[in-house]
This record gives structure tokens, sequence and C-alpha cells, in this order.
């Protein structure tokens, strides 16, 4: 068989750096400046080393390639093979062309002859070298799960080194590709073995640099745990504690360091992180309180930038992150630590048990986001800033009765448990407003034409309070037309309830325009979506909805935090950020009122009828939620504005 040709050299890839965290003025890092790279997907074929042409043809293609002349390389490959070439070039020039033609993005084509070379030369000396290639095509496509395997299959049979090395090393590349970090290190560590000191070198250096750009915390600990005693989990131990650090999470950080030290008492950073420990630790004894949260720490920095404030501090733990082991780090947290409040947490299935923890060390625990009804009912600690379904309910009925007169309403909602719950809470509002509900129809998310239901709406309507009248055209135009027995349709109805996703809504207000239900429109907060504000439709205009949040409120203290958290995050905040800071804030305030430990926190919490909101005047109820203003807010001309 004929000699290979061409090496494809490998081209070193690279994970763009997703998030950088804006150090405190403690923050050090101890990776040095880290700098940012691209992920860079193309991949070239390289000439190696001069051998003695076996065609002139295949020889000039091979210069051609190597010149970065992928299309003039492959019309002479081209017009090579109509030339009915002997068999024992065919090898050499089906590579020659899956290289060109990767070159020049024609994949599908290369992918051919690259496949044509395995079926017909399966023992040839450049079939390993064709099913690299092959894999970098797939790579190049965007198939990385078509080329990992064709990588393995190499590491594992073939009989070269050379080979061996390059499927490591395009394997450490792709899973990189991935996000898959560990996987991508150990490929490269496996390349070690099989070359140079200096090319363990250049891998050892590819290693850090995928480590030093890795800002995701699950990575790099699965890193820290796959490589606990030796490289590279020193670096991703190291990353971790710069990461919490820059974060604000010096709790977080000293644990971190207390376990690179049990692990790497040698190390060469071993003395700066101690010193890094020293000064962590007397900073939080500085602290005259503690809150525990896993939220942004937005309100305490905004306590610590008021003149003569208490001293607060903020202990982050992630207990998602080990489901197994997060009630021993709760219950070690409470007994530890003694925070004055926990701020959590995000999911409601995890409050049931750390809602009895809490109960028992008499220290509030005020979750932001889970949405579970009547928390109260899991313990007297346990509150909540979280949206309910009770409270949109509640707002966007007393708007519609009080505030607009209306006294007859119909409901449209999606059937899911979002739509379910807000129909029959809004409908439970109205009844007890001593209004009505005249029909209540249901779709499926994503349906398209609701008519059948608008049709059932209308009937039921006519039954009690609509009109239907019939219109003699030709007393309008003076001849017959086919719509000579016209039926002209008013709603019974002030306004029609519809609490779905603002993508159903669009549609469906447009289909109630067309059947004459021309009557507001009432939402919830599936609603608040921009697109939703800028379509085209004008069926949607005046329509009201509410919501917990609305980023663009003119309102002073909303407009302060927004400022802020761009600031600290580059992006506008969520109602979940505004629900933690809300979490934290209360509690601060508590703080500064002269609440000393949980107990006094509780207290207040329960009892304070004017609690500071960012939305205003609030407290909470007797199922423990926090009763705020929300947002009403109207789509006018394109825009949201808000009404209240």
């Amino acid at each position: 068989m004929a000699r290979p040709l061409i090496s494809l050299s490998s081209h070193r890839t690279y994970v763009l750096s997703v998030r950088w965290c804006h150090a405190l003025t403690l923050t050090w890092s101890i990776l040095g400046p880290v700098t940012g790279f691209e992920f860079n997907s193309p991949v070239y074929a390289e000439t190696g080393p001069a051998r003695p042409a076996n065609h002139p043809a295949l020889n000039q293609a091979k210069r051609l390639i190597d010149a970065g002349q992928a299309e003039e390389a492959i019309t002479v490959l081209r017009r090579f093979l109509a030339t009915s070439p002997k068999p024992e070039l065919l090898d050499d020039t089906y590579l020659l062309l899956g290289a060109a033609l990767h070159s020049a993005k024609q994949y599908g084509d290369a992918l051919k002859y690259l496949r044509q070379l395995q079926i017909e030369f399966p023992d040839s000396e450049v079939t390993d070298r064709g099913k690299l290639m092959q894999a970098r095509v797939h790579a190049a496509m965007g198939n990385l799960d078509l080329a990992l395997p064709i990588l393995t299959g190499l590491r594992n049979l073939s009989k070269d080194d050379g080979t061996k090395r390059e499927a490591l090393r395009l394997s450490g590349d792709f899973y990189a590709q991935k996000k898959d970090a560990t996987h991508a290190i150990q490929a490269w560590l496996d390349e070690v073995a099989l070359g140079t000191e200096d090319q363990a070198e250049d891998v050892r250096t590819r290693i850090r640099e995928l480590a030093s750009e890795t800002s995701d915390k699950k990575a790099l600990e699965r890193i820290r745990d796959t490589f606990p005693r030796s490289f590279p989990g020193d670096l991703a131990s190291l990353r971790l504690i710069d990461l919490y650090v820059g974060r604000g999470e010096e709790h977080q950080a000293i644990r971190q360091i207390q376990q690179f030290l049990v692990n790497f008492p040698t190390h060469p950073q071993a003395a700066k992180t101690s010193e890094l420990l020293a000064t962590l630790q007397a900073k939080l004894k500085s602290n005259q309180f503690f809150i525990a949260a896993v939220l942004p720490q937005l309100a305490v920095e905004a306590n610590r930038d008021r003149a003569g404030s208490t001293s607060v501090g903020l202990i982050v733990k992630d207990f998602e992150s080990d489901y197994a082991s997060f009630l021993d780090d709760f219950s070690e947290l409470l007994n530890t630590d003694r925070p004055l409040a926990v701020i959590g947490p995000l999911l409601s299935k995890n409050l049931p048990v750390m809602a009895e923890l809490a109960e028992r060390a008499h220290i509030p625990l005020i979750t932001p986001t889970a949405t579970l009804p009547n928390v109260r009912r899991l313990g007297n600690y346990v509150f909540s800033t979280a949206l309910t379904y009770q409270l949109q309910a509640k707002r966007i009925a007393a708007y519609a009765i009080k505030e607009q007169g209306f006294r007859r309403f119909c409901i449209l909602h999606p059937d899911t448990t979002y739509g379910r719950e807000l129909a029959r809470l809004f409908a439970q509002e109205v009844r007890q407003h001593e209004g009505e509900v005249i029909a209540v129809e249901s779709y499926k998310e994503g349906e398209a034409d609701v008519s059948a239901q608008l049709k059932r709406m209308k009937e039921e309507d006519l039954k009690r309070y609509g009109l239907s009248v019939p219109v003699d055209q030709t007393k309008l135009t003076g001849k017959l037309t086919k719509l000579d027995k016209k039926i002209f349709y008013t709603p019974g109805f002030d306004a029609i309830f519809i609490p779905g996703r603002a993508a159903d809504a669009g549609l469906i207000t447009a289909q109630l325009n067309f059947h004459d239900m021309k009557v507001p429109f009432l939402g919830a907060n599936g609603w608040n979506s921009p697109d939703f504000a800028r379509t085209d439709d004008s069926s949607i205009d005046g329509a009201v909805f509410v919501d917990g949040f609305f980023v663009d409120s003119p309102t002073p203290t909303v407009q302060d935090f927004v400022d802020r958290f761009k600031k600290r995050f580059q992006t506008n905040p969520t109602i979940f950020a505004m629900q933690g800071y809300d979490a934290a804030k209360l509690v601060i305030d508590s703080v500064r009122n002269g609440a000393s430990s949980g107990e006094a926190v509780h207290d207040q919490l329960l009892t304070q009828p004017d609690l500071s909101s960012l939305a205003g005047p609030a407290a909470f109820g007797l199922d423990g939620t926090l009763n705020r203003p929300l947002f009403l807010m109207q789509i006018k001309r394109g825009r949201f504005l808000q009404v209240n």
C-alpha cells in the first residue's frame, strides 16, 4: 500500500470563559491573571517530511493543501480520479480528498471519500489517519457524539503511538467543547505517557489553561474529587477558592482552603493560601451577625455601604450540589454558625425537612422562590417572599372589580397546574366580591385554534347576558348579499382572564376579537415577555396583567435595585433575584431595629405590619407569605406601562 502523504497536525482548542467574577477588595487571584481563549474548531492538513512522489498529481495536491489552496487541490484530485488511477494510489487519493474537502468546509463530500477509504482499504497504512480526519469532520459539523467513538476506537486499537496520541489529544479537545472538563483532562493526561517531556509539558499547560478558564463550580468540584491529591486537583481547588472569594462567599472559601491544605500540604501555593485563610477567618469574626444564603449578596453589600450600619456577614452554601449530604451541612450550619436567618431553599421539595431543623434551632427560614402554598404549616419559623398564585389572583381580581367596576367574567386558561390554579383562585376571588363567572374553558399550551372553546363560551353567555341581534343587510346596502342574515354579538361579560403564556395569549386575543368578544383582557405574570408587548397585533393593546416585579418600574427603590444589580452582574435582575434581595433586606432591617437572635428576627418578621420591600410596605400573612404590593402592567403601543 502507498505510504501516507500527509500528516494531520493537531490544533489546540480552548473554551471561551463564559463569566467573570468581580472581586471584592479583599480578593486576590491565586492562579494569577487569566485570559480568555476562544474554542477554535478549524483543523487543517499539514505535510510531513518530504517523501518520494507516488504520482505527480498527488504531490501537487499535497502542496496545494499545505498552501491553503483547498479548492485547487480538490480540482486536481477529482481530475486524477477521472483517469481511473491504479488501486495502490486510491487510498492516498481518498485521504487527500477528505483533507481538502474538510478544509473547504465541504463536509458531506469529505465524509463520503473518508468512508470509501475505510471500506476499500481497511488495512491501508493511511486508514487510521483517515479515521482521525473523519472524527475532525464530524466535529466540524457539530456532531461531537459521532466523533468521540471513532477516537475511542483508535485509542484502543491503533498500533501506532502517534495515532493514539493524536486521538487522545482530539478526544480532550472535543470533551472540552462539550464542557466535560473531567473527561477532557483524563484524555490529555493519558496523552502524556505517549509523548516526549516537551510534549508532556505542552499537555500540562493545556490542562492549566482549561482549569483557569472554568467558572462552573460543579465542574471544578468534579475535577477536584477525581484528582483529590494530584494534578490537576490542586488547580481545581485553587480555582474554586478564587471563585468563592471573588463572589464574597468567604465561608465556602474557608472550607475549600482547609481541604486544600490537608490534601496538598507541601504545595507551592500552600503558604499564600494559609495567609488568605487567616485573613478570611478574621474578616468573618469581625461581623457581628450572620445570614446564611444561597443567593446574590447584593442586600448585604448595600447594608455595608450605609454608614454606621450594623456589621452583617453572609454565609453561602449550595445544598443542591450534593443532595445526599445537604441535611448534615444544614444542621452543622444552624448549630455551629448560628445565623440570624437562612435565605433558602430554592426548591419546594427541600422545604419540609429544612423547616423542621430551623424550627428546632429557632432560626427563621425564608424561601425566596419556593411556591409551596401556606408554608407556615411546615413550622412557625418558615417564611416566603415568593410570588404565589394566590397573590396574583387577589391583585388582578381587585383591580378588575374594585378599580374598574367589572362584575362578570369569563376565564380561558391553559390545562396546566399554573393555569388551573390561577383560574380557580381568580374565580374564588370574583365570587367573594359578589362577582360572577359566566364560563370557564381550557386549552392545551401551544394550541393554535381555540374557536371551539370560544363558541362554547359565547353560548353560555347568550344564556345569561349576551345579546345576539340579526342585521338585515338589504337595509344597509340596498341589495341582497351573502351576509343578509349576519348576527351581531354583544358580550354580556365585562372582561376575560387568560392566565397563560405570552405566546398563547397573543393568539387567543386575536381570535377573541375575531369572534366579536371585544372585552378587556386580564392576565398573570406569564405575560411578562417583551416580545409579547412588541407584537404587531393591536388586539392586545390595553390589556392588563399582574407580576411581582417590573424591571422598568419608575418606583425609586426598584430603580436603585436594578441599577445596583446591573452594575454588579452586568444583566437585568429577574423576579427571583428581587425576591432574594427582599428576603435578605428584611432580615437586615430587623437587625438594624435591634434584633440580635433568630427568635428576635422571627418576632419582628411576624408582627411588623409595614416591612420595607422593594415594591413598598409589606407584611407576612398567617400562611407565612409576604403580602406586598404587586405590579400592574398595561400593554400600550408595544410597551409595558405600570398602571399602579
